[in-house]
Order: C-alpha cells, then structure tokens, then sequence
C-alpha cells in the first residue's frame, strides 16, 4: 500500500511557526553545515544567525560533552532513529550551558538524507520554570507566604523531629474577624490588598525562626520555632503581638480599612500527634475567640473540641433549616408611654430543634451569620412576618407595626428591595405597618451604599429602624443622613440608667436629638418598674422588655390585643403635681426624726436607707428636694447628690453631716451638686425653712412643665 499524500502548509505558515517557536531550531545539510536558525536559537546561543549559517555546530562545542554522547547521536542518526540527548555547549560570549536536543534526519524518495534538523531547549531556562512552579506549587502567590500544602509538609516533618528529640511545638491559627463584610465592602481587588499587606505584617512581626502561611482566604497560620520545656507561655506573647500588628488600620486607596481577629493556641504534644490533629485543636481555639467576641487569643483545651464539634453539627443542620420547617416567630410587644397600648411587636425567631427543643437566637444566629444560613433565615422571617401581619387583619384585630430585623449580610443583598416588595405583595400586607431594623453596625460599615439601599425601602412605604443605637461607629449626627423613622436605644444602656449617670446621658441625649429630628425612640430591655418610669420622665417614646411581657407565640399577642392589654402610665402622671421630699439616711432613728419634723407640711415624704435605695425611689416617682445624709456605707451622700445631680437634674439638693466633713460638701456644693449645707444635730423650724426656700428654688427653677 502506497504511503498517503501528505499536504504541507505553505512557506510563510511555516516559517510563521517555527520563527514564533520558544524552542531553537536548526537545520544542516548532510554535510552538516547549517542552513537556517530561528531567532530562539539566537537567543539560546548568542550567534546571530548569519553567524551560524555556514558553520557547522561544532562552533558551540565546550569539549565539555563526553565522546559517547556523539557516538550514540550518530548510532541513532544511522538507524534512521530520531536522537534525544544532552549537550555541554559554549555561547558566543564563552558562558557554558545545558541544552537538551532532539536531532533527526530528513530523507528523499531513496533514502538518502538531505537535511538534518536539530531542536533544542536551554535547560537552565527549563529549570527556571521548573523552580518557578515549584515555587507555585509552594508559596502563596498573593501574599508570598507559604501555602496550605507547603505548610502541612514542614509541620510534620517539624513534628517528626520534635518527637525524636523531645521537644514541644506550638502553633497558632490566624483568622479575620467578619472579612466577609470587608470584602463585599472594598470589592474582591482592594480585599487582595488587605491581604497582601497582612502577609507582610505577619512576616515582619514574627522571628526568623517561626514559619508563617496563609491557608485559605483569611486564615492564617503560624507554627513557631522550637522552644524548651515550660517555655510555651511565649506563645501568648507572640499572639498579642499579632492581633496588635492586625489592629492598626490598613490604608487603601484613600480608606482606612480597621480589622481584628481570633488567634488560637495549640501544642505539641500536649494537645495533639499528628499535623491534622494540631491545626484542628488550633482552630477549635479560634473559634472559642470567635465565640467570644473576636480580638483575642485563645489556648486550646479539650471541652474546645467537644463545644465546636457541637457547634460544627449546629452549623451543617443550620442548612436549609427554613425549608424543614424547623422555625417559628414569636413576637415581643412594643408599648406606648403616651397611651399604654401596644403600637407594635418585634418578630424575633426561634429554632424549634428536633432534639434540643426551642433554641433562642443568641444559640444559631451567629453561627448562621458565620456560614451564611443567615441571608435564608432572614428572608423566611420576612415573609412569616408579612404572612402574620394578614392573618391578624383577617382577624380583625387592630392594626399595629411589625419589626423584623435584617442581618449586616442580609442588608447587602442586592435584590433587597425587590425581596422585600415580593413578601409584602405575597400576603397582600401594609407597608405602612411594616418597620425594618438595621443595625448600627451594618448601616455603618458603607454610609454611601446604605445611604442608597435605605432610600430604595423608603420608596416601598416601609418604616425603617435603627437598632442597638450607640453600641457601634455612629454619632447622633448621622441620624439626619439616613431617612431613618425609628431609633431603638440599646438595653445596654437602659440596664443601669437609673444609677450610672453616663448611660444616662446618653440615654437623654439620644431621645432629645432623635424626637427634634423627627425620629420616634423606643428603649429596649426595660425589665424594672424604676427604668420604665425614668424612661417616661425623660419623654421616651415607646419601650418594650420583659416588665411588660417577653416574646410570645403569635395566638398570646392577638389575646393581648383583642383584651386590650396596656401599660399603667397615668400614675407617674397624677404623682407630679405633688410636693415631694426623699430622705435618705442609713439610720431608721434618723429618717423617723425627720419624718417627725416635717409630717406637718403637707409634704409627700419617701424615705431611704442607702444611696442605691434612693436611686430606686427616684427611678419610680418625682421628687423636687432630696435630703440625704453624708456618711452612709457604699457611698457618700455628696457622691450620691453628684450622681443626681445627672439623673435627676430637675431636683433641688441637701446634705446633713457634721462639721468635719465640710471639705467634701463645700467641694460638692462649689460643682452645684449640694443646693444647701445642714449641719447635725438640725433644728427643726431652721430644718423647715431651709425645705420651704428648696421647694421655692425648684418652682422657680422647674415648677413650668416639669414632667
């Protein structure tokens, strides 16, 4: 059978290919002289190709080849094989070189050979790319730190050695706080940059002899040098040098970019055997950190592995736990200080578990947050919400506000507001009842972005809040650039409004600059009768908490609102027209004196034997003057009258003490804490006077529209 016809590309295709070849070729005739070389054999040799053409490759011999490498070329040329070999040759400029080459004979119709073609590869440049994948395959190429599998090499081969020698490693998993947020912030090249500075910050914090890697997107690893027996506590050291390199803020572009992160601490031999067993009791301390707030280290103990094991099976059930039907709404009611009635409720879910029962959020919403479950979460919560608003409607209850918070990543989706108009059109529900709670946080982290997706809701008819007011970045002055309708003041601050001045402060100024902007306030958490009735005096609009009632099932609201369940606020009310006087004193045989001199007056007289007991019957009732006497245990009246003075500015203050305290009253008086000085032991009609010319000092001071 005759060969077949062989069709050979035209002359400019071919010397279109081999002129663009990386690989130099040249081709002799059977004498060997060369007649042609490609540019890459330039390169490789450093002849030009006039040069060689002419000569033949002897000109590149070095001497340095052995003779049995020709004899087996010409072996091979001889038999009609083609010949891979290695050549020692000399460039132009004397430099020696390896090439590896591939020679072969081109014969005619009988068999004789008419050319020679020989193509060949600088080795060095393939051992360049040989390291340069290596190099690849090794290091990270973001951040030039080592990579996972670079990492997990030297930690055995390290833990091989300690084992033989006796001695102990650490190591310690590095990871970001909340970088996801940073990420859908700055966009994917900026968040590279993060990164890539990380990498070098953690190189520069560290000693020569400690190992650093990056292991996946935003973790971080570090195994450090070897240390003796008992000297592991170094490892702490280290750690708070980190999270202190990681804390100064990254500059990019014209943004100051802040993060923290969790560092997790674990040992060799002490926790662990084997590199996998390490870096895995390394990230159960992580996320202990994590667990407790981030910016922290955390050393690694065995109850860790048992919590995250749970929390690892929490999170894989945590998927598509809204389409298993496994959660439920309850809904805290909301009450008015004007009226009493509930204006609204906030919808706040729970996980009815198959096994562990009702989870509160505080269990499965930040792990939801942690892999993403929470964009789900949220938006089953929306529409449950949405479908409960109608169900009440249909029921002819009264219409009131439904709350539903979105998460910081819930708040980013870009089909926000189209998932919001979908859930309020599915249930045919009012906008107009429906109040959405961002927080502080999340409103934050890109003012411009939420400036443009809070516009987008408003545009829906919805209400939006600002939740947990004053627990992160913003100011009261930033209230004025979101088209924000509700503030909710943080239980942070209610807890202790009535005895810490500071939360105090912020808690009036927060209400007094929302109200003049136009924002209705609600304070949440309010448990006691004494932060309700501050709260009201202080002209707070709404509150909810468990004094009123806690979270209920949907049927418990609908009772409360068909049975028109409400607040009693007219009491406060009818309390201020009268004239009222606490005394406050540690010694009964004392307050009973006074109660004596003064029951004749007409006065309303509330008595108190300690500083704390006075905060509390000033939280629950109006008072215009306050006697209170100096040495009581715990604190000191002019301490007591001070911390007044900021809660209850609208009151008229005394102290009774004994002369050698006058430094500390005079003092307290100078800062306009103290209105008036009573020595011991009083007299009465002196006693009387001095209450009379208060009360007349806080008419005149207070006595038009006190609340």
């Amino acid at each position: 059978m005759s060969a077949p016809t062989v069709r050979h590309p035209d002359d400019d295709l071919f010397r279109t290919l081999v002129t663009q070849s990386r690989r130099g070729i040249i081709v002799t005739d059977p004498d060997e002289i060369i007649l042609f070389a490609n540019p890459a054999a330039e390169q490789i040799t450093g002849y030009k190709a006039e040069e060689l053409i002419g000569s033949t490759p002897e000109i590149l011999k070095s001497g340095q080849t052995s003779a049995e490498v020709y004899r087996d070329l010409k072996r091979a040329l001889d038999a009609d094989q083609i010949w891979h070999g290695e050549f020692v040759n000399r460039r132009r400029n004397g430099e020696l070189y390896l090439e590896a080459r591939t020679i072969s004979a081109i014969r005619d119709e009988t068999g004789a050979v008419r050319y020679y073609v020989s193509i060949s590869e600088d080795l060095a440049e393939r051992q360049r790319y040989e390291r340069r994948i290596e190099h690849l395959a090794t290091f990270d190429p973001l951040t030039g730190l080592a990579n996972r599998a670079a990492f997990m090499r030297a930690l055995s081969a390290e833990l091989e050695l300690a084992r033989r020698d006796r001695q102990e490693l650490v190591l310690l998993n590095v990871d970001l706080d909340d970088f996801g947020a940073v990420n859908d912030r700055l966009g994917a090249d900026h968040s590279d940059r993060v990164l890539t500075e990380m990498g070098a910050r953690l190189r520069d914090t560290l000693r020569h002899v400690d190992l650093v890697a990056r292991l996946s997107g935003d973790n971080f690893a570090v195994l450090l040098g070897k240390s003796a027996p008992g000297t592991e506590p170094d490892s702490r050291e280290i750690a708070d040098r980190l999270l202190g390199t990681i804390a100064r803020p990254f500059t990019i572009g014209d943004s100051a970019v802040e993060l923290s992160a969790s560092v997790g601490i674990a040992g060799y031999p002490a926790d662990a055997g084997s590199a996998d067993e390490l870096l895995g009791c390394a990230r159960s301390a992580t996320h202990d950190a994590k667990a407790h707030g981030g910016n922290r280290a955390c050393r690694f103990d065995i109850g860790m592995a048992e919590r995250n094991s749970e929390l690892r099976r929490l999170r894989e059930e945590l998927t598509h736990v809204a389409e298993r039907g496994e959660l439920v709404l309850h809904f805290q009611p909301q009450v008015s200080l004007h009226s009493g009635h509930i204006v609204g409720v906030e919808a706040l879910v729970r996980w009815s578990h198959p096994e562990r029962g009702l989870m509160l959020p505080a269990a499965f919403i930040p792990l939801a947050e942690e892999c993403g479950s929470i964009v789900a979460i949220d938006a089953w919560v929306l529409r449950e919400a949405c479908r409960q608003m109608s169900a009440w409607r249909e029921a002819g209850l009264p219409p009131i506000r439904m709350a539903v918070n979105f998460s910081a990543r819930q708040f980013r989706q870009r089909a926000l507001r189209e998932m919001v108009a979908e859930a309020l059109a599915a249930q045919d529900a009012d906008p107009r009842c429906l109040e959405i709670e961002i927080t502080e946080g999340a409103m934050m982290q890109d003012m411009t972005a939420a400036i443009r997706i809070t516009a987008q809701l408003k545009e829906l008819g919805v209400r939006l809040s600002l939740d947990d007011f004053g627990t992160g970045y913003s100011s009261l002055a930033y209230l004025s650039r979101f088209p924000i309708d509700v503030v909710k003041i943080d239980q942070s601050f209610v807890r202790d409004i009535v005895t810490n001045p500071a939360n105090a402060a912020i808690v009036q100024a927060t209400i007094a600059m929302s109200q003049k902007l136009g924002k209705l306030v609600i304070a949440e958490g309010v448990e006691t009768e004494e932060q309700l009735q501050y709260l009201r005096r202080s002209e707070c609009d709404e509150v909810q908490g468990f004094l009123f009632s806690p979270a209920v099932p949907a049927d418990e609201v609908a009772r409360m609102l068909r049975e028109g369940a409400r607040l009693d606020v007219a009491g406060l009310r009818e309390a201020q027209a009268r004239e009222t006087i606490l005394l406050v004193d540690d010694e009964p045989s004392i307050l009973s004196a006074l109660r004596r001199t003064l029951r004749r007056e007409g006065y309303d007289i509330l008595v108190a034997g300690s500083a704390e007991e006075g905060f509390s019957v000033l939280a629950k009732q109006p008072v215009q003057v306050i006697v209170s006497d100096q040495r009581m245990p715990g604190m000191s009246g002019t301490e007591f009258l001070s911390r007044v003075k900021i809660l209850y500015p609208r009151t008229v203050r005394m102290v009774l003490s004994g002369y050698s305290e006058i430094s500390a009253v005079t003092d307290a008086i100078n800062r306009g804490a103290i209105y008036r000085f009573l020595s011991k032991p009083w007299d009465d009609e002196q006693l009387k006077d001095e209450i009379r010319g208060a009360l007349r000092e806080w008419r005149e001071l207070y006595g038009r529209g006190a609340a």
